[in-house]
């Protein structure tokens, strides 16, 4: 097995291989979701211990399946699980929204859907053009102090925006 790695800024130890959840999510029609949760517990059996995921990824059936399968194989504890969100579902298709109320809503469905209390790694997947960067990462760490996530991360954010993002210290992933 490969030693563990630190991740980020967190105390938060993974295998330096991850697996991205997001094609056990039939993200795409030729992906059949019944071996998502097989696909799960053979990276798992390998030594794998870091799960990718976002709502992206299936508009929630990737966090589905990894809920489900981690709960009904007791394996919740011997994974990190960072998972991603920003998108909102709206009548006009989607858009980015990291509304500071927005996240916090995304944090308790994606906390529903893996079936744990806590997340260990929450990225603003994308950033959005109206929301002050600061205003939204605050927004996580608050939940952090709430104990519902305990690493903050930013994705596909520019260095300008990483820098107004971490303008109080709070991210620990990009």
């Amino acid at each position: 097995m490969a030693e563990l790695v630190k991740l980020g800024r967190t105390d938060l130890l993974i295998h330096p291989i991850g697996l991205g959840a997001n094609k056990i999510a039939a993200a795409d029609p030729e992906t059949n979701t019944e071996y998502g949760g097989d696909v799960l517990l053979s990276a798992i059996n390998k030594g794998l211990n870091f799960i990718d995921t976002a709502f992206m990824y299936g508009m929630g059936t990737s966090e589905t399946i990894i809920g489900k399968t981690l709960k009904e194989h007791n394996l919740r504890n011997n994974v990190v699980i960072a998972t991603k969100g920003a998108h909102e579902v709206t009548e006009a298709g989607m858009v980015l929204n990291n509304n500071p109320g927005f996240l916090t809503e995304q944090v308790e469905n994606s906390l529903r859907r893996l079936q744990t209390d806590h997340i260990d790694l929450y990225y603003i997947h994308f950033p959005d053009e109206a929301t002050p960067k600061a205003e939204a990462v605050g927004a996580l760490q608050r939940l952090k102090e709430q104990g519902k996530i305990r690493a903050i991360g930013v994705s596909n954010f520019n260095l300008e925006q990483l820098k107004e993002g971490n303008a109080n210290g709070y991210i620990d992933v990009v």
